[in-house]
């Protein structure tokens, strides 16, 4: 008798349900290999709540996705991440907290971002600038119209914003006392500055090494190369503006650390650095703004969405023949315009209220450093700033000084 033998059906290979999902959703829109990563982007979101939370349905779509099937190609990478962008990028800046508070009008939200972007560590500097960061975000709040009391409740942290005031005074009187013994690198030197200044085509694609130079021309703070401007004025002399020198035309605006109104509508404060020649320095300046502009050249400081990465600036300035740090070109500048406007035989006052001016610092008062502590640090100190300084000039008789030196400058 003749038995039967039973065949083992062939049995297609299972596909997990996350897979299953995927297929079905790149049938309904007709979604391809070769579709472009705008459109793929649009269903986006569509696809992320089709599929669970976790991470792992996500990497199963993505391994499917990357290795095609009978029916379809595969996805290239730049695609997949389009269809299913890393949420892991997706951190918020500070401007996407702001509104997100602001929409949500919920006080411990902000509670909660004021805290998430205050300092990490006890680090001075991490300390100023978690408390940069949250200034930041006080001013994005105001901007969404969140109630001002609530922003001071809930976003304001009084003890902090003196700490870090503090720490900023004790550096800025370090770096003017110091400032004539700072250690400039060859390659940073006045004459090499001025002279690769002098070479500069403004009908050329500048570098990452002409951006260095205008940085120090002009000491600026790197996070200023996009805002700052040169300005000539020819005030109504019927209607002079209080900040007005008299005699004196060129100024700079978009410059930064100013405070109170004056954050949102600052005075123009007088320009000086190591290009004498005013419409030469703001040619220069404007040359790297419009390459920045058209993506030709990297901000320093931002990327092209606003957020901050000065990582790559820091690790060129690193390099041969630099070997320095962004902060320290403000000072070079600073040091050699004053070195080039006060010629010889200037005195160290001359020389310290030019380097003040060219950082574009107050210049109603006698010690700069004493410009972070204003307003905050006032009641620790338990009085006023003559306190402070014994025999303080009178605003009309540094502004003579101011005037005299800034002449020599005008254009």
């Amino acid at each position: 008798m003749a038995t039967k033998t039973a065949t083992p059906k062939t049995r297609k290979p299972k596909t997990n349900n996350h897979v299953g999902i995927l297929e079905q959703f790149l049938k309904k829109h007709n979604l391809l290999a070769d579709s472009t990563p705008e459109q793929l982007s649009k269903h986006a979101p569509e696809l992320d709540a089709l599929l669970p939370p976790d991470w792992m349905a996500r990497r199963c779509v993505k391994v499917a996705l990357a290795k095609g099937t009978e029916n379809r190609r595969l996805f290239s990478k730049e695609r997949i991440e389009a269809l299913l962008p890393d949420k892991r990028k997706k951190n918020l800046t500070i401007e996407g907290r702001a509104e997100f508070c602001a929409t949500a009008g919920d006080a411990m939200d902000i509670f909660t971002h004021h805290l998430d972007l205050g300092p990490k560590n006890k680090d001075e500097n991490e300390i100023v600038a978690g408390v940069s960061r949250q200034s930041k975000f006080r001013v994005k709040l105001a901007e969404g119209g969140v109630n001002p009391a609530i922003i001071e409740e809930f976003a304001k942290d009084k003890k902090l914003i003196q700490d870090s005031n503090k720490i900023q005074k004790e550096q800025t009187k370090k770096r003017l006392a110091n400032s004539g013994k700072i250690r400039i690198p060859k390659h940073l030197s006045s004459a090499r500055v001025l002279k690769r200044i002098q070479n500069m085509d403004v009908s050329k694609v500048p570098t990452k090494e002409d951006l260095v130079d205008v940085i120090v021309m002009l000491s600026m703070r790197p996070a200023e190369v996009r805002s700052l401007q040169i300005n000539h004025y020819e005030p109504d002399p019927s209607n002079i503006p209080a900040w007005y020198k008299e005699g004196y035309s060129w100024y700079c605006t978009g410059y930064l650390k100013s405070k109170g109104e004056k954050k949102e509508n600052p005075d123009p404060r007088p320009f000086l650095s190591m290009e004498k020649n005013p419409e030469r320095a703001r040619e220069l300046l404007t040359w790297i703004q419009d390459a920045i502009k058209a993506k030709k050249l990297r901000d320093p400081v931002y990327t092209e969405s606003g957020t901050r990465s000065a990582w790559p600036f820091n690790e060129f300035l690193k390099q041969e023949p630099y070997k320095s740090i962004p902060k320290k070109l403000r000072d070079y500048g600073s040091k050699h315009a004053s070195r080039i406007h006060g010629g010889p035989k200037a005195t160290p006052q001359h020389l310290k209220l030019l380097t003040r001016i060219a950082l574009r610092q107050e210049s109603d008062r006698l010690d700069a450093g004493d410009n972070y502590a204003i307003g905050d640090t006032e009641s620790e100190d338990n009085g006023t700033e003559s306190d402070h300084n014994s025999e303080p000039k009178s605003e009309s008789a540094e502004n003579d000084e101011i005037s005299e030196i800034i002449n020599m400058y005008s254009y």
